[in-house]
């Protein structure tokens, strides 16, 4: 129970701290969310294992990244990808950043994370 009361307070002061960076923010030619599914068949997962990915195609095309069940490193891509193929602004890959050490401070790997990450960028 606590937990979750440590994980709202984290996600509330990271997203007060974002809001303000999030008015500026333009990422460009990409929408930076990702998601949480459980037997991912196009990577060749079981149905009970829940991996993480990127949700838009901008983001994927000719990378080669596949779904990860560590979320950082579909933040650490989302993140880089701003820079390297969405022409994202400085602001918005400082809020990018902000919302990928929020994942790395919750340390879960479930939907909260997906959706904790997406809340940060503002989606």
């Amino acid at each position: 129970m606590q937990y979750h009361i440590v994980i709202a307070a984290l996600i509330a002061a990271v997203s007060a701290q974002a809001s303000s960076s999030l008015a500026d923010a333009d990422f460009g030619d990409c929408t930076p969310t990702i998601d949480f599914q459980l037997g991912r068949a196009e990577f060749n997962r079981k149905a009970d294992e829940g991996t993480f990915f990127p949700t838009d195609d901008t983001l994927v095309a000719n990378s080669g990244q596949g779904d990860a069940l560590n979320p950082n490193i579909i933040t650490n891509f989302v993140c880089d990808q701003l820079v390297n193929v969405c022409g994202a602004n400085d602001a918005a890959q400082s809020a990018c950043a902000d919302a990928q050490a929020l994942v790395q401070g919750l340390g879960t790997k479930d939907q909260s994370t997906a959706d904790a990450f997406n809340e940060a960028l503002g989606f």
